[in-house]
């Protein structure tokens, strides 16, 4: 197998990599195992998008007369799937885009961050303080930029291109990426996940197959 970077382990191992994709909760969609990884953007593009195009629920019922701003679907990320083009194409298509801003530049003035509550995707709330503006990224298209003041003064940067949904819903969506690292800790902690594919497992698999 080719080598890759396992982030974890801060090693360069034989791997193949998986993408997963996770509902809000954490629950999986489905995965695309890549034994040469292409990048996030283009498995993104080329495998993970065609398919949530065919096998997504609830997609918006909405044509694009009724409401253009308005997504079949919203895709929710990390700064590693962070592209203008991509995104610009995704907004073309009907699909929305959610990560962190990759280059965001100076704080905002404290003044401008007000208290809201969040209802997060476990069903508790709280309260944030948060802000929003326009956004020129990439010298390309407006998009929405919203940031997260927290008590040591840190600002978490958010870009969305959903212009219909709450500050306060994007918010949500954005940090529920949790819920999928919670999922992947509990596999690895009471399921073996990360031992699922070594050899030993694959050597049983087909003896007891044999058998």
């Amino acid at each position: 197998m080719p080598r890759h970077y396992a982030a974890r382990q801060q090693l360069c191992l034989r791997a193949t990599t998986d993408y997963w994709v996770n509902a809000m909760d954490g629950q999986p969609f489905f995965m695309v195992n890549q034994p040469v990884d292409p990048g996030l953007l283009t498995v993104l593009e080329e495998e993970i998008v065609p398919r949530l195009e065919r096998e997504v629920p609830l997609q918006s019922n909405l044509s694009p007369s009724t409401d253009p701003l308005m997504p079949r679907f919203t895709l929710v990320f990390d700064r590693e799937g962070y592209s203008p083009d991509f995104m610009a194409r995704m907004l073309k298509k009907g699909i929305a885009c959610l990560s962190y801003h990759k280059y965001p530049g100076d704080d905002w003035p404290i003044t401008e961050f007000t208290s809201q509550k969040v209802d997060l995707i476990s069903g508790q709330s709280e309260e944030m303080l948060l802000a929003e503006r326009d956004t020129l990224l990439g010298k390309k298209f407006t998009v929405r930029e919203i940031r997260k003041l927290s008590p040591s003064g840190h600002q978490t940067a958010i870009i969305s291109t959903d212009f219909r949904k709450e500050i306060t819903h994007c918010a949500a969506a954005m940090f529920a990426r949790w819920c999928q690292e919670n999922f992947f800790r509990y596999m690895r902690e009471h399921y073996n996940l990360d031992g699922l594919a070594d050899y030993k497992h694959r050597k049983y698999s087909w003896q007891h197959t044999g058998d």
